[in-house]
């Protein structure tokens, strides 16, 4: 206890005189294990430091072509080796032979394509077939579609035609142009009927150039 209220002084813990740090023994060496430098082969990062440079691997040594790869035929594996034999004098005419036949028959499949497209280009326009279809019946206050078709050699030029009817009547001249190429046209005729009754019409087609040609076709108006 200490007068005045003061609170009690606790000393600090000294340490022991008696103790004092250990220090290394001067006498004691470490010890280093000894290498014979006969065997001793440094690593490569040795070799940076001490200058050695690391034995040397062996080389193989290949003599010949060696093995052929994969996936080769008799013939290929001879020719990689060196072993084929040369080809027979009959083998090389028979081979020669069949190219210059090739070459024969290229040649007369060439002339003819020539030919073929020398025609379609300055031959003149030629009408080849006519035909004509509609419907059998056509029932009351119905039309009647007729359709013509016409085909030519593929030339390019113009037609010349005119439909007439069955009872009297005509289209008057007209004119459907082709271009080059073209083989095909369709020439169409609408004909309406009104009224009751029954008949048979008849639609027929003249073509005036570039040559003349004809054809129809018939049908039956039904009302009744």
């Amino acid at each position: 206890m200490t007068d005045h209220g003061e609170r009690p002084v606790v000393p600090w813990d000294l340490p022991d005189p008696g103790l004092e740090p250990t220090l290394q023994d001067p006498d004691v060496q470490p010890t280093i294990r000894d290498v014979d430098d006969a065997t001793y082969v440094p690593t490569v990062l040795e070799a940076h430091w001490t200058g050695t440079e690391p034995a040397p691997e062996s080389e193989v040594l290949h003599f010949g072509p060696g093995v052929p790869p994969l996936g080769l035929t008799d013939t290929a594996v001879d020719l990689w080796r060196g072993t084929a034999k040369p080809e027979s004098r009959q083998k090389r005419r028979g081979r020669v032979h069949r190219l210059r036949r090739y070459r024969l028959a290229g040649a007369v499949l060439a002339i003819v394509l020539a030919w073929l497209f020398w025609q379609r280009q300055t031959a003149d326009l030629r009408v080849t077939q006519v035909t004509v279809q509609t419907s059998s019946v056509v029932e009351c206050d119905g039309t009647a579609e007729v359709v013509a078709v016409v085909k030519t050699n593929g030339a390019a030029g113009a037609l010349t035609y005119e439909w007439n009817r069955s009872d009297g009547t005509s289209s008057g001249p007209r004119e459907e142009r082709l271009g080059r190429g073209q083989d095909e046209t369709r020439l169409r005729l609408l004909w309406t009927f009104h009224g009751k009754g029954t008949s048979k019409a008849t639609a027929r087609l003249v073509i005036e150039s570039p040559s003349r040609h004809t054809a129809s076709a018939s049908f039956a108006y039904i009302c009744r």
